[in-house]
């Protein structure tokens, strides 16, 4: 189990300059993401960038979009059956 939370330090440091290299250098990250090769270290650059792209997206929308919007009201309002539209006038 330990195994599997274990990062490679390769991929941890390639996830951390992707990221922040997207941050503030985003044209030189896409250049540096669109590189074809199986080195750990490019992977995780690639992840991170990724990660920040997302991060980023999820800013841009509005607050009603963001989160769970079903676990905000957990006791929606119920529909009566006898309930009218307009009041009953006597």
């Amino acid at each position: 189990m330990e195994d599997e939370e274990k990062v490679d330090p390769d991929y941890l440091k390639g996830f951390n300059e992707g990221y922040t290299i997207a941050q503030y250098m985003p044209e030189l990250a896409q250049k540096l993401a669109a590189i074809d090769n199986d080195q750990v270290r490019l992977a995780g650059f690639q992840d991170g960038r990724k990660q920040y792209q997302l991060e980023q997206t999820k800013d841009r929308l509005p607050s009603w979009l963001k989160g769970d919007r079903a676990s905000k009201n957990p006791n929606p309002p119920t529909k009566a059956k006898d309930r009218d539209i307009e009041p009953d006038k006597d």
